[in-house]
């Protein structure tokens, strides 16, 4: 798999396994759909998910530097949850982190 997407395949390398992630997250079939759900939020990035039969697309996006824990390198997908939720009077769309262990 590319290196912009997530596969089943890395779940030994995911902070949240591939299933998890999906029953978290709303995924679409295309990437037009996906970009289109996510305009309504402020996102403009899609990227592909592979399971073990199908491929689908979710919003969200791989930040551009990884994070660094001591001499382990991560690589991190930010993914919204495409609800509002208000907390403390402030309304804001929850976002989550799966990070991806890198070898280097």
């Amino acid at each position: 798999m590319a290196s912009n997407g997530i596969s089943f395949k890395d779940n030994n390398l995911l902070s949240l396994r591939v299933d998890e992630i999906i029953s978290i997250v709303t995924t679409f079939p295309t990437k037009k759909e996906a970009l289109k759900a996510g305009s309504k939020y402020g996102w403009s990035s899609a990227f592909l998910i592979e399971r073990r039969f199908e491929k689908v697309w979710m919003v969200g996006k791989k930040d551009f530097q990884n994070d660094h824990i001591g001499k382990v390198e991560f690589e991190v997908f930010r993914i919204p949850l495409l609800r509002w939720e208000k907390t403390a009077g402030i309304t804001h769309c929850p976002i989550i982190s799966v990070r991806r262990y890198k070898a280097t």
